[in-house]
C-alpha cells in the first residue's frame, strides 16, 4: 500500500515542508511539499538524509544505562520509567546536597523544542543554561532588542539593495538563496561582505573581502560616510534616534585610509560601497553566523549593523526591516511565555554563573530588555526570549565543574547537544564532564559527548513529532511524518517525565506536546489539526507601526547611544578593537602564526557536527577539509589531497588538503564540528574527538572574549599549517 504524508524538515533551523513516500508502513523518499505555505516544495540536499536518518541502525533507540567505568562504553537497555525514576532520584539528592545551581544543562541548535527545557530548568531552581548562544544569531537579537526593541530577519524579497555579510544562504538557508537569485534577476543591487568568495559573490555588485574579525571596522567606516555625506535619513534620525551627535564623534576616527589598512580593503570601495548602501533604499542589512563568532568585536558588529540599519531609514518599512509580530500572529501563545522564566527566584538568577563579567547576556541584561520589551502592546514585539538571550557562559560553567567554584556544578544535562564539538577547548569540556556525579543525554546517536553520560535516552527525529512554526508574519502546524520508532521520545516528553518525578506535576499539564500547540493556538480559535488543514495562518503587515507606537526601549526611541549597555558598564557606542591573536594585535605571535584563521563555515549537505554517521553524506563529503590558496600551499610544498597539521598556540588538529582560489592567500579556512563515527567508541579512541575538532585551535578565556556578551572566537585567529611527514 503506498501513501503520502505532508510532514517537515527539522535537519537544520528551518522546518522547510516534506512529502513522506509510504510504502507497507515505511517511509521510502522525501521530498519538498509543493503545497507549504511557505518553502514551497524548495528544500536542501539536507532533506534528501531523512530517510536515512529515521532508519539508520546506529540510531539509539532505547533508554541506556552506563555499567563500566565512563567513557567505556559499556551500557545496559533499561525502560524509561526506571531511567526517569533512577535519574530523578540522582538529581533531588543532588538538590538537597549542594543547591538547585548545581545541575548544568547544554542544548543543541533548534532540533528540539527549547522552551521545555527552560521551563524544567526554571522550575527546578537552576540559572546554568549554556550553549552555543554566545556565538550564533543569539548576541545580535540581544544587541536589536537593546538598540531598537525587537529583532528582525529583513526583507530581502521586497528589497532595492541586499547585503550579504558574514552569511552564506548557498550553504545555510536555501529559500534565502533562491530569493536572493531572484531578486538579483530583477535588478536589486548586491553587497557582499565576506572574506571568501562565496556564490553570492560570484552574482555581487560588490564583492568586499574583509580581513576576518574586523567587520565593525567597515561598519564604523560606513557609517562615518553616510553621515559626512549626508546619505543618512534626516528625518528619522531627528524624529527617533537619541545619541546621534555622540556617534558622530565615536565614528570619526574611522577614516577610509585607516578603514582599509585596518580590514585589507581598498579606501574607494569601502567608500562606494557605503554610498551603494546609503543610496539604494529600501535595503537589508543581513543578520550572519560570521559576525556573532568573531570574540572582542561580536557584539559592537551587532550594534553597528542595527545602527547602519536605523541611521538609513529602513527599519520597519517593506524591503527593509521590518519589526514586531502582526495580528492575528501575535495573539498565539509563544515560546517565550511557555517559558515559565517567572519560576526562578531572584536569589537564583544571582547565581547565574558567568553574568557578574558579562552581564547583558545574563538575566540583568535580559531583565531589562524584557522590562522595556512590556512597554509595547502584548503581541507587537515578541519578548526576548531567555532560552536564546538570557544563559551562563559555558567557559565558567565547565570551570565550575572542574574547580568547585563559585560553588559546585556536579550534575548536567545535554539534549541533542554535543559540547565536545559545539564549544571551545574541547579538552578542558572533556575533562569537566568526565568530572560529574551524573551526566545525563538525550541524543539520536552514540556522540563523543554522550559516550561520557551516566543515562542516555533516545531522542526521535523532526519527522516523528510535531511543531509550529511560528514567525513574526505567520503560523504554519508542522506534523509528524510517523509515529515515533521504537522508544524514541521528543524533548517535551522528557522533560515532564522528569519534571513530574521532581514535583513539577501541576506545570505539565499536557499529556502530549499536541496539546501545547493547541493551547498556543487557542487565542486565535484553533486546534494544531485545524491550523494543518488551513495550511497556515498569515497576518497583513502594516509598516512604520514605531509611529504610534515607539520601540521598546529605555527612550521608546533607537538608541544609538545604549543607555542599557551604559547601565551595564559597557561601552555605548560601537567601537573596533584588535584582537589578541591577529596581525596587528601581536605582530610576535604572527611571526610565528604567519596565516588568519576562519572555521565554521558551513558546508552541505552536513550541518554542525551532525550527518556524520550518514553514508549519503559522508560519500559525498568523507573528510575535514581545510581551504588553502594555491599560492600558500605552494610555498609550503603541500599538495591538493594531502594530509596537514593546523596549529595555534592553543593546539592542533590534522585536516585534509582543498586547494581554493576563493580565499586569500594569507588566510586559512577549516571546517568545525568533526569526528568519526567510524572509530571506537570506547576511550582512549572515544570516536577520534580531538583529531580534527577545530575547536580545538578555540579559545574562550575573557581577553578573547567580548566584554559584553563573551562572544568566544571560532574566526580571526592566527595559525600556521605544517605538512604531516609520513
Amino acid at each position: 500500500m503506498k501513501t503520502q504524508v505532508r510532514t517537515y524538515c527539522g535537519l537544520c533551523h528551518p522546518r522547510c515542508g516534506l512529502v513522506l513516500d509510504i510504502e507497507n508502513g515505511r517511509a521510502v523518499r522525501a521530498h519538498g511539499d509543493k503545497h507549504h505555505p511557505v518553502t514551497r516544495g524548495l528544500v536542501c540536499p539536507r532533506s534528501q538524509l531523512m530517510i536515512e536518518h529515521l532508519y539508520h541502525p546506529d540510531r539509539i533507540n532505547h533508554p541506556l544505562k552506563r555499567i563500566g567505568p565512563r567513557g567505556s562504553g559499556q551500557w545496559q537497555r533499561i525502560g524509561w520509567d526506571q531511567a526517569l525514576d533512577e535519574v530523578a532520584g540522582a538529581l533531588d539528592a543532588l538538590r538537597k546536597r549542594y543547591g538547585a545551581e548545581t545541575l548544568a544543562f547544554t542544548h543543541g541548535t533548534s532540533r528540539t523544542y527549547h522552551w521545555d527545557e527552560r521551563r524544567f530548568n526554571n522550575l527546578f531552581g537552576t540559572p546554568n543554561i549554556c550553549g552555543a548562544n554566545n556565538i550564533c544569531m543569539c548576541p545580535s537579537q540581544a544587541v536589536e532588542y537593546a538598540t531598537y526593541g525587537g529583532f528582525s530577519w529583513g526583507d530581502m524579497r521586497h528589497s532595492r539593495c541586499v547585503v550579504i555579510w558574514g552569511y552564506a544562504p548557498s550553504k545555510s538557508n536555501l529559500s534565502d538563496w533562491a530569493g536572493l537569485m531572484q531578486a538579483k534577476k530583477h535588478g536589486v543591487k548586491v553587497i557582499v561582505v565576506d572574506p571568501r568568495r562565496i556564490p553570492e559573490a560570484e552574482i555581487a555588485d560588490m564583492w568586499l573581502a574583509v580581513r576576518p574579525g574586523t567587520d565593525v571596522a567597515l561598519m564604523l567606516g560606513w557609517i562615518r560616510i553616510i553621515i559626512e555625506e549626508g546619505l543618512y535619513d534626516a528625518g528619522f534620525v531627528e524624529r527617533w534616534t537619541v545619541g546621534f551627535d555622540e556617534l558622530k564623534v565615536a565614528v570619526a576616527a574611522y577614516t577610509p585610509v585607516r578603514v582599509a589598512a585596518i580590514t585589507w580593503l581598498d579606501e574607494e570601495e569601502i567608500v562606494a560601497s557605503a554610498r551603494l548602501y546609503a543610496s539604494t533604499k529600501p535595503a537589508t542589512l543581513t543578520w550572519g553566523f560570521g559576525t556573532d563568532k568573531q570574540g572582542v568585536n561580536a557584539t559592537q558588529t551587532a550594534r553597528a549593523r542595527a545602527i547602519l540599519r536605523a541611521i538609513c531609514g529602513n527599519l520597519d518599512v517593506q524591503g527593509g526591516e521590518p519589526l514586531g509580530w502582526v495580528e492575528p500572529v501575535g495573539s498565539i501563545i509563544s515560546e517565550a511565555e511557555l517559558e515559565l522564566n517567572e519560576a526562578l527566584p531572584p536569589e537564583q538568577r544571582a547565581k547565574q554563573l558567568g553574568a557578574d563579567r558579562y552581564p547583558f547576556f545574563g538575566y540583568p541584561g535580559w531583565e531589562m530588555n524584557l522590562a522595556n520589551n512590556r512597554k509595547l502592546p502584548k503581541g507587537y514585539m515578541q519578548p526576548s526570549m531567555a532560552g536564546i538571550s538570557c544563559v551562563a557562559h559555558a567557559h565558567n560553567v565547565f570551570a565550575a565543574m572542574l574547580s568547585g567554584k563559585p560553588y559546585p556544578v556536579r550534575a548536567a544535562i545535554s539534549v541533542a547537544s554535543n559540547p565536545l564539538l559545539s564549544l571551545p577547548d574541547p579538552k578542558r569540556t572533556y575533562a569537566a564532564l568526565k568530572s560529574l556525579d551524573l551526566y545525563i543525554v538525550h541524543e539520536y546517536y552514540m556522540t563523543p559527548s554522550a559516550a561520557l553520560a551516566d543515562y542516555v535516552f533516545p531522542a526521535c527525529s523532526t519527522v516523528e513529532t510535531s511543531q509550529l512554526w511560528h514567525s513574526m508574519d505567520f503560523c504554519v502546524a508542522c506534523p509528524r511524518g510517523v509515529e515515533p520508532l521504537f522508544e524514541r521520545r521528543n524533548s517535551y516528553d522528557f522533560w515532564r517525565g522528569l519534571g513530574i518525578r521532581l514535583g513539577q506535576a501541576e506545570y505539565w499539564p499536557w499529556q502530549t506536546v499536541d496539546e501545547v500547540w493547541d493551547y498556543c493556538l487557542a487565542p486565535v480559535g484553533l486546534s494544531f489539526a485545524e491550523l494543518a488543514a488551513q495550511n497556515g495562518i498569515f497576518g497583513r503587515r502594516e509598516y512604520r507601526r514605531y509611529e504610534q507606537l515607539g520601540f521598546g526601549t529605555p527612550s521608546g526611541k533607537v538608541e544609538l547611544h545604549s543607555q542599557i549597555f551604559a547601565e551595564l558598564g559597557a561601552e555605548p557606542l560601537p567601537v573596533y578593537r584588535e584582537m589578541a591573536h591577529s596581525p596587528a594585535g601581536n605582530p610576535e605571535l604572527y611571526a610565528e602564526y604567519p596565516l588568519v584563521l576562519i572555521t565554521g563555515s558551513r558546508f552541505m549537505p552536513m550541518y554542525h557536527s551532525e550527518q556524520r554517521q550518514l553514508a549519503s553524506a559522508r560519500n559525498r563529503h568523507p573528510d575535514p577539509l581545510v581551504l588553502l590558496h594555491p599560492e600558500t600551499a605552494q610555498e609550503m610544498n603541500m599538495e591538493e589531497g594531502e594530509w596537514i597539521r593546523i596549529s595555534t598556540p592553543q593546539g592542533s588538529i590534522r585536516m585534509r588538503l582543498r586547494l581554493s582560489e576563493r580565499i586569500d592567500p594569507r588566510m586559512v579556512d577549516l571546517e568545525h564540528g568533526w569526528w568519526f563515527p567510524e572509530r571506537p567508541e570506547a576511550e582512549p579512541e572515544l570516536f577520534d574527538v580531538f583529531s580534527s575538532n577545530a575547536n580545538i585551535l578555540c579559545p574562550d578565556s575573557p581577553e578573547f572574549c567580548s566584554p559584553e556578551i563573551g562572544s568566544w572566537p571560532h574566526s580571526a585567529l592566527l595559525c600556521r599549517v605544517d605538512k604531516i611527514e609520513g
